[in-house]
């Protein structure tokens, strides 16, 4: 009973991290630097993709642009079909340059924290996936509700149905 093993911890011991949970508290913080890092690298490659898309394909724009405008000047007669490039063309590359340049991350990052906020049920995996147990029965419920790709049309006609 006189041993120093028999009796209970102090107080305090409650209060002070482990060597161990400070120890694994720090790993978890690397690990979710590095995790970060990788995030921001792969974001910035796509921002730089988008920029290089907007370049080539902005300058083919601004080329066939600049051609009707000078041939519209020159009085010459432009077919209606140049409308569908000059629209469609316009429209691509606005979007392109709100990802390349303007705030198209940060409403596509704010959609993706409400979709995994309110929305998780649409990322339920198949059940033989490891970590299917982690998905409640609510979230399970968009899942188990939806259809096989192979029960629609025109799907349906060729492959058998198994229950």
């Amino acid at each position: 009973m006189g041993n120093k093993h028999s009796k209970p911890p102090p107080e305090d011991h409650q209060k002070h991290p482990s060597k161990l949970d400070e120890f694994r508290s720090k790993v978890e913080d690397e690990l979710a630097r590095r995790m970060m890092l990788q995030r921001e690298i792969q974001m910035a490659v796509n921002v730089a993709k988008a920029r290089d898309t907007l370049c080539i394909f902005g300058t083919a724009w601004g080329t066939l642009m600049s051609g009707i405008a000078v041939a519209r000047l020159a009085g010459k007669q432009i077919p209606p079909v140049a409308g569908v490039p000059i629209v469609i063309g316009g429209l691509v590359l606005g979007n392109i340059a709100d990802l390349a340049y303007g705030n198209k991350l940060a409403r596509v990052t704010k959609e993706a924290e409400y979709i995994m906020e309110y929305e998780r049920g649409r990322f339920v995996p198949a059940k033989q996936a490891p970590f299917s147990k982690f998905y409640t029965e609510e979230e399970r419920f968009l899942f188990d509700e939806s259809t096989r790709v192979s029960e629609l049309y025109p799907n349906a006609f060729f492959v058998e149905k198994k229950k």
